[in-house]
């Protein structure tokens, strides 16, 4: 119930009486919200909130296809939804991103929302009494419980859809990267030892394999998301729910979301398990991890320039004074995008811990937790996307090799142990590295000084096929010239 009181209007309930400031369309649920919710100083992300104005609006254009809703009110409801949709209104949902109440703050934040805006629609003020009511319309064959959890399941639908985009540009480049690098030799290392040689076109390339593998595990968690139990309400029985409601809502909200979405085949799993959603959340925990190992290798072979390994090169973005002599040296570049990386792959993992926790915390026939599962999703969503969008555009695709570096650092390494073996025996082959060791000079200088081995198979064993690529190596009998 709604007076007037100067510019501001007062909302009377069961727990007295409340002032509403000039020109909010929220009531006196969401006032209620604001006294006792503000975990984190924000609002609910935006895919969220316009995820729940998407299931509004399906299950207003539902409950008037059945004949439950009057057409003018139907009409009034999409057309607000529209409009939030558009853009507006957006300084109109307040309630804090975490809050207690498996999101009914935020539901009732909307829905009187959308019930006064609709109501002005229809001719009212915010002041008079609503032509449409936040309960009796806008929440008509639905609860809390099953609208938060669906608009769930849309938000993370959209979220990880444009993830996914950028998690296939970077595979790409460095697919391309490894095409770029692929006759560069250089030491492979296991257990930071100098090992067999590899290409940096091989390190890349495996690089691009894991985010393929990583991309597939976050469809596939996705995939999981299009089975949504609106019409279950609150505890998954339909109490008080049109027969079709479930089918029709559905069809509808597929229509406005895009997605493939699907009626539950267990209306008590949705809404009591957060499985998906743990799935969903390891999904982007497996993607920072291997990130974060991908990150880790570039720096290592971009440290330096002089005493690190120096194989390639990070750009340089911003300037920092020289530690040595800041006054009198000049600025230096420094590449800070792997180590911004890193941060963002902590935090997506640290996330995930939360989301699991928050989870395995529901009781009986729903969980009270699922606005901080969302939210943690979410963010760990747009901190991925945001990183991994500025990692590929300045950082990744202008990584160039010092292919000075890996030969020189290939031919003074013991890795060329194993070719040579194939030429002189294993017993040789330490001697010439230890004696191009001893003089200071690299392995192929070494040879080219004396008649060891032949100028043809000097070619043969640092030809970046034969050092990279399988074939058994057995002294005297060396498999075939390279193409």
């Amino acid at each position: 119930m709604a007076s007037r009181k100067g510019q501001a209007r007062i909302e009377t309930d069961e727990l007295g009486e409340v002032t509403i400031p000039a020109g909010c369309y929220w009531g006196i649920g969401t006032s209620r919200a604001l006294e006792v919710f503000s975990a984190t100083g924000r609002p609910s992300h935006s895919l969220l909130i316009e995820a729940v104005v998407q299931v509004k609006k399906a299950c207003a254009q539902t409950n008037g296809e059945l004949g439950l809703l009057p057409r003018q009110i139907v009409s009034a409801i999409t057309q607000v939804c529209d409009e939030i949709l558009s853009g507006q209104w957006r300084e109109q949902f307040v309630v804090d991103a975490v809050h207690g109440g498996a999101g009914a703050g935020l539901i009732i934040n909307i829905n009187e929302v959308l019930a006064n805006r609709a109501s002005e629609i229809l001719g009212d003020s915010l002041e008079s009494l609503a032509s449409v009511n936040a309960t009796k319309h806008v929440n008509l064959s639905q609860s809390n419980n099953d609208v938060y959890t669906t608009a769930m399941r849309i938000a993370c639908l959209s979220a990880t859809k444009k993830l996914q985009a950028t998690v296939l540009e970077m595979e790409r480049l460095l697919r391309r990267k490894s095409l770029e690098f692929e006759r560069v030799v250089k030491v492979g290392r296991t257990a930071l030892r100098d090992d067999a040689p590899i290409t940096l076109g091989q390190e890349f390339n495996c690089f691009g394999s894991t985010i393929e593998h990583g991309l597939r595990r976050i469809k596939d968690a996705s995939h999981h998301l299009e089975e949504i139990g609106l019409g279950g309400r609150s505890v998954g029985t339909g109490f008080n729910t049109a027969p079709d409601f479930h089918n029709v809502v559905v069809r509808h909200l597929s229509q406005l979301t895009g997605f493939s979405l699907r009626a539950a085949d267990d209306y008590f799993r949705l809404t009591q398990s957060m499985s998906d959603f743990v799935a969903v959340s390891s999904s982007l925990r497996e993607l920072a991890a291997d990130l974060a190992k991908i990150a880790t290798d570039l720096r290592l072979m971009g440290s330096g320039p002089t005493a690190g390994f120096g194989e390639i090169k990070l750009p340089d973005s911003i300037l920092q004074q020289s530690p040595l002599w800041p006054d009198v040296l000049p600025k230096t570049g420094i590449p800070p995008l792997t180590e911004s990386l890193l941060m963002v792959c902590y935090q997506v993992i640290g996330n995930d811990h939360v989301v699991c926790l928050a989870a395995q915390a529901g009781q009986l026939e729903n969980n009270t937790l699922t606005p901080v599962i969302i939210d943690n999703i979410l963010v760990s969503v747009s901190m991925l996307q945001t990183a991994l969008d500025i990692f590929n555009h300045h950082c990744l695709i202008k990584i160039t090799a010092d292919t000075f570096k890996c030969r020189e650092t290939l031919d003074r390494s013991s890795a060329l142990i194993a070719a040579l073996t194939t030429e002189v025996g294993y017993q040789k082959a330490i001697e010439i590295i230890d004696s191009a060791r001893a003089q200071k000079i690299d392995v192929r200088e070494y040879l080219q000084s004396t008649t060891t081995v032949s100028k043809s198979s000097l070619d043969k064993i640092f030809h970046y096929k034969y050092l990279t690529t399988p074939h058994l190596l057995e002294a005297g009998t060396p498999p075939e010239n390279p193409e």
